[in-house]
């Protein structure tokens, strides 16, 4: 009844021309195609998934539970692959203090995996056998860029003061780390009167978005290991808000933050040969450190080579072409007083509570807060401080007299003058 539809081109297809038989044949094509994507789209989710799980185990056991691995995952924009790092491999047992985890990330670069620091967790206890705070020679920790510079070089620091996590008892964070402090009702293991936990993210380009999850970390990190130190503590809350550690030195003025003390000293004793910058951080009445950096800007530096005496304007001359003119600041206060260490010729020198002194760069003084001691440092070049001459000591006698006053200490000790 019906004649059989025979292809008219003599094909499989029927023959509808030939730009409409290459646009079937390239939706075939991308059909295809879309069906082989939509594979490799699972597969590649199910073995991210697959990573992601591993990464979080591996997080758990090397950092003995402490820390919350998938926000460990988030830091620097988000890893998939977390590997022990291998530079630096440690993995929490808490057999021992100082103990830690170092952790990596994965990142596939032109068909090969390469490392990057990704998380660094460390826990110490004090007392230490050696010092926890070093105050190097300032050649050794210039806070400015090193040698003969166009550039405005105290304008900015390279290695800030620590800022005060709320009023500083729970502890302090940097540009790329967060420390909390757990102090220890009773000695715990290992002799232990605290416990510092520092949580890091080292290089991290995401300071503003990985500085609250380092500080959730390092609290977390802090109250889970002192339970396992058996160390018991009561930990306050976190600050709702982490400013950005100060980097920028301002006008040496009227201050109210850790270098308020040298705006009023300079406004009684004069400039003269002193600081005319200077980059503080918020005050903390609970804080273990506390910190002020001051520079002498290219101005202040012409005008106080233009007042020296003509004997004594080209050593200074000189003394300005080698390296910016700066002055830094630094009292630790209880258990963090009796574990600074200052320069000395074979190995670092701690400073025993009630004493003072000066070695290489540094002048160091002591005190008694409460029953608890104190350490004050301050470091400068050898080459501006040949500029300051007495004026070193009276910057020094100022600064110590208003930590004195203001964290209420007694039996100040300080270097007789040089």
């Amino acid at each position: 009844m019906f004649e059989p539809l025979e292809p008219t081109g003599g094909g499989l297809l029927p023959d509808r021309g030939r730009w409409r038989n290459a646009v079937n044949l390239l939706l075939c094509a991308a059909g295809a195609a879309g069906v082989a994507l939509g594979g490799w789209a699972l597969y590649d989710t199910y073995q991210t998934h697959q990573d992601r799980a591993a990464s979080r185990a591996l997080i758990t056991r090397a950092c003995a539970g402490l820390v919350d691995a998938e926000a460990v995952m988030e830091l620097h924009g988000g890893a998939d692959r977390v590997v022990p790092g291998t530079r630096w491999p440690a993995t929490v047992d808490f057999d021992t203090v100082p103990d830690g985890c170092v952790l990596s990330r994965l990142r596939d670069r032109d068909g090969r995996d390469e490392e990057f620091p990704q998380f660094t967790l460390e826990l110490k206890g004090l007392p230490l056998e050696r010092a926890l705070h070093l105050t190097p020679d300032s050649r050794d920790n210039t806070p400015f860029p090193r040698g003969r510079s166009r550039d405005d070089a105290t304008a900015r620091t390279r290695l800030p003061d620590r800022m005060p996590l709320g009023d500083g008892r729970l502890g302090d964070y940097g540009p790329d780390d967060v420390t909390v402090v757990a102090r220890c009702e009773q000695p715990a293991r290992h002799g232990m009167t605290s416990l510092i936990v520092t949580a890091a993210s080292p290089g991290t380009g995401h300071e503003a978005t990985d500085r609250p999850v380092l500080a959730r970390l390092a609290r977390l990190a802090a109250e889970r290991a002192a339970a396992a130190y058996g160390c018991r503590t009561a930990l306050p809350a976190l600050p709702s808000a982490l400013p950005a550690p100060v980097t920028g030195l301002g006008p040496a003025g009227d201050r109210a933050d850790s270098c308020g003390w040298y705006a009023a000293h300079a406004r009684t004793a004069g400039h003269d040969r002193l600081p005319d910058r200077s980059a503080g951080v918020p005050l903390g009445g609970g804080a273990r450190e506390e910190g002020c950096l001051l520079g002498v800007s290219p101005a202040a530096t012409e005008r106080i080579l233009g007042l020296l005496p003509r004997e004594e304007r080209e050593d200074a001359a000189t003394s300005a072409w080698l390296g910016p003119w700066w002055l830094r600041t630094r009292t630790y206060f209880g258990d963090d007083a009796a574990a600074v260490a200052v320069p000395a010729r074979y190995a670092p020198d701690p400073v025993v509570p009630g004493r003072a002194g000066r070695t290489g760069d540094v002048l160091y003084g002591s005190m008694s807060c409460q029953g608890r001691p104190a350490t004050l440092t301050l470091t400068g070049p050898h080459h501006y401080r040949a500029v300051l001459g007495a004026r070193l000591d009276e910057v020094f006698r100022a600064y110590a007299a208003d930590a004195a006053a203001r964290r209420g200490c007694e039996g100040l000790v300080l270097p007789p003058p040089e």
